[in-house]
């Protein structure tokens, strides 16, 4: 047994750390039902873009199409265009144009041999085009290393002649022509970018700003439907049913 001094000491402390206890618990009970009463606190987070965004006035329009955008909006759900520079959104939509370009010759191409429809004669000695098969990705393994070389260097050329700026003609990110456009248009006809010859085309009866516009939005289009074409000839290829339209055979 302790001393009785200690005894006494030990209970008046338990008592004390009771009724702080107590109080404590007593208050939050309190508070609990206070805090109904107050209003949230305000919100720092990052709102989210609206669903559409104004369009780019250096895009001058192209690729703003029904249902996504319209009235001067484009659909951006992440405000990708209020957060991008001029030149770099010029950039973006030529590596869009570029693509569109490649996937619109890929899915023809892809289509022409799934037909086996091929170029006469070889592609090499030994090795004749129809020989090749139907699959694109097959033909591209079947290719002679020399072959393939000569491609990629070809892709390689196109690549580095798009990107030239002054002096030989004005770069697409700062107001040129996109990359593959020979001829711009100007308020007197077509000319000629690179400044050499003066190419100076009138424009026909028909040829106004609306319908230009009209078929550069027909272009955008058609890439952007042919990159998601191609992306399921691919993966019809690879994958036997994951594209349902395709046969396993594709």
């Amino acid at each position: 047994a302790l001393h009785p001094m200690i005894d006494r000491s030990y209970a008046s402390c338990a008592t004390q750390v009771d009724r702080k206890m107590a109080r404590l618990v007593l208050a939050l009970a309190m508070a609990a039902p206070a805090a109904a009463f107050v209003g949230p606190a305000t919100s720092t987070a990052v709102k989210c873009a609206p669903v559409e965004a104004k369009t780019p006035a250096v895009l001058g329009g192209v690729g703003e199409t029904a249902p996504f955008g319209k009235n001067g909006n484009c659909w951006d759900p992440v405000g990708f265009t209020e957060r991008t520079s001029d030149p770099l959104m010029l950039w973006y939509r030529a590596a869009e144009l570029k693509h569109s370009r490649v996937a619109m010759l890929a899915c023809t191409g892809w289509l022409v041999n799934q037909y086996q429809l091929y170029f006469p004669g070889d592609l090499s000695p030994g090795t004749p085009f129809a020989s090749l098969g139907k699959n694109p990705l097959e033909s591209w393994a079947a290719t002679p290393y020399d072959g393939k070389v000569q491609i990629l260097l070809a892709i390689g050329l196109a690549e580095f002649h798009s990107e030239f700026g002054p002096p030989y003609k004005k770069h697409y990110t700062v107001g040129g022509t996109f990359p593959g456009n020979q001829i711009a248009r100007t308020p007197s006809g077509w000319q000629d970018v690179w400044g050499g010859k003066v190419l100076n085309i009138p424009y026909g009866p028909g040829e106004t700003d609306a319908k230009f516009l009209a078929q550069q939005n027909a272009e955008l289009n058609n890439g952007r439907l042919a990159m998601i074409g191609v992306a399921s000839f691919i993966a019809a290829s690879y994958v036997d049913g994951s594209v349902p339209a395709l046969p396993d055979t594709w």
